[in-house]
């Protein structure tokens, strides 16, 4: 990497306040001196977790939260899951009430969903597509492998520069 991630940097691909950034050091969810892509994440997912609030439990916007006993148990769910070699880009790390989860395919998506949700809330967050979009600079080495698939040569005008001329069949 060519230079190093500031906080203010952190926030700004995050896409999220300096607070957030801030916020995540003070509890210890992130080292302000080694900043990277997982960091990121970190930050975005305490983004999403710390703002929700369950039903039955009332909460003003404007009183002052403290430090959740599962938040951090969510945010170091995503950081195993960032380097878990299952991780695809159907990643999705479900945050219910009271536990965490991780599902990596699509089937096993479809199985959490009807066995295991029931009529319970549950928050989801596209950790696998997060992870895919990391902005350059702040990949992680799923990244790579989760990386969208190359563009199809019809909308790749270089592609089509060096592809073999086709033989069409004339439409009488």
């Amino acid at each position: 990497m060519a230079g190093r991630i500031t906080a203010a940097s952190l926030a700004t691909a995050a896409k999220l306040n300096r607070i957030w950034v801030k916020k995540a050091a003070e509890l210890g969810l992130i080292s302000p001196a080694s900043l990277d892509g997982e960091d990121l994440i970190a930050v975005q997912v305490l983004a999403v977790v710390d703002q929700l609030i369950w039903p039955g439990d009332k909460r003003s916007r404007s009183e002052t939260r403290t430090l959740q006993v599962a938040l951090p148990l969510v945010v170091n769910t995503a950081r195993e899951a960032i380097s878990d070699e299952r991780t695809t880009r159907d990643t999705v790390l479900w945050v219910l009430q009271d536990d965490v989860k991780v599902t990596h395919t699509l089937g096993e998506r479809a199985h959490f969903v009807i066995d295991v949700l029931g009529k319970r809330c549950v928050y989801s967050i596209p950790l696998g597509e997060w992870i895919a979009t990391l902005p350059e600079g702040y990949q992680v080495p799923a990244s790579h492998r989760l990386a969208p698939a190359p563009a199809l040569a019809v909308n790749n005008p270089a592609a089509t520069a060096h592809d073999p001329p086709t033989q069409q069949a004339a439409v009488a």
